[in-house]
């Protein structure tokens, strides 16, 4: 009773297993097919189908094995076995691909958006920074103009005021009722040249001015372009960069297992050899894990189903005997009766009690 349960509790273990790993095989199978494949409702009709044979071959493999080779020809036990392996070496490219997706470089996406973010903030600090500097260039720049401005008014408006006292002191000077004499003439002269020179100063010093800002305004934008395109480059390098050798964009802890190995053996392993050995181990567990768990319960359970479909067929063989043969009596017996119904009538006309059409009919 004891040895009973304890096998009955191993194959349900054993099924459960099974059918665990085939739930998780083929949910992986029908995300990578779902990716390949359209429309989704393909992918999972093909995933059901491939996984469901799978576990069906295993089954049936071990269960026609009991058979005879007549009944389980050699070219069939190839094609049972090629079936096999292509489900089996499909599971586990699929396993693969899912595993490798997920292991190689999962935060390469964080890095790298962290790292362009980092780049525009630095390029945006740089432009902050050189704009500051340049408005206090500006403030320095009008400051100066401010003071050549001063000191330029100060100079020709001296000169003017100077000239037009002259002018005005000549105007008191009348000799015979005229003021306007040679001297008014030289003094007037000279005042308007002064003017003249003043305000042509003033605009070619608002001109050097308005030249020096433009000047300081190109220098300006040529600066920040510079910066600009500077952190495009940077930007273009982020995104081209695999960061294959970069630490930050591996798994933490598949770079300390790595570190322990290289401590301990002396050899320095590249984060995709392990995730490519890592898938492997894993898709063969679970791959190995199917097969095994429905083989066990099929070579388990394939001495009684044998025997079970053994008997069935020897009842159905001597059903089929025993009504061919109860059909042979039948038509033997029916036979005989109309030998008997034929000779009856014979005897019934020879003895003149039936004519021909009665024996006729």
């Amino acid at each position: 009773m004891r040895t009973s349960i304890f096998f009955n509790s191993s194959w349900l273990g054993q099924l459960i297993v099974g059918c665990g790993l085939f739930a998780c095989s083929f949910l992986i199978e029908y995300q990578i097919l779902a990716h390949f494949i359209t429309p989704p409702l393909l992918a999972l009709a093909l995933s059901i189908t491939l996984e469901g044979g799978k576990v069906a071959a295993v089954i049936w493999h071990y269960y026609l094995g009991y058979l005879a080779s007549e009944a389980y020809p050699l070219s069939v036990r190839f094609s049972s076995l090629v079936f096999r392996a292509g489900l089996f070496l499909l599971s586990l490219m699929c396993s693969m691909l899912f595993l490798t997706a997920r292991l190689d470089r999962p935060n390469l996406n964080q890095v790298r958006q962290q790292r362009l973010a980092a780049v525009m903030e630095q390029a945006r600090n740089d432009a902050e920074h050189i704009r500051e500097r340049f408005a206090e260039k500006r403030r320095l720049l009008q400051k100066r103009q401010q003071q050549q401005r001063m000191a330029m008014t100060n100079q020709h408006t001296a000169r003017i005021k100077m000239l037009e006292t002259m002018l005005r002191n000549e105007m008191n000077n009348v000799i015979n009722g005229v003021f306007k004499g040679p001297r008014y003439r030289e003094i007037e002269r000279r005042l308007t040249l002064a003017r003249q020179d003043f305000q042509q100063e003033l605009d070619a010093q608002r001109q050097r001015h308005d030249q020096a800002a433009h000047a300081l305004e190109q220098e300006l934008d040529q600066t920040i372009m510079a910066i600009q395109n500077k952190a495009d480059q940077r930007r273009q390098q982020i995104i081209e960069n695999d960061y294959g050798s970069d630490r930050d964009v591996h798994d933490q802890r598949i770079m300390a297992l790595l570190d322990t190995v290289d401590a301990i053996f002396h050899y320095r392993w590249h984060p995709l050899q392990f995730v490519f050995f890592f898938s492997i181990l894993i898709s063969l567990l679970m791959e190995t894990g199917i097969m095994l768990a429905f083989s066990t319960i099929t070579m388990a359970i394939a001495p009684v189903l044998h025997a079970r479909h053994m008997e069935e067929l020897e009842k159905e063989s001597v059903r089929v005997r025993t009504r061919g043969a109860m059909e042979q009596e039948t038509i033997r017996h029916q036979a005989s009766m109309e030998q008997v119904s034929r000779a009856g009538r014979r005897i019934l006309q020879q003895a003149g009690f039936m004519t021909d059409d009665e024996q006729t009919i």
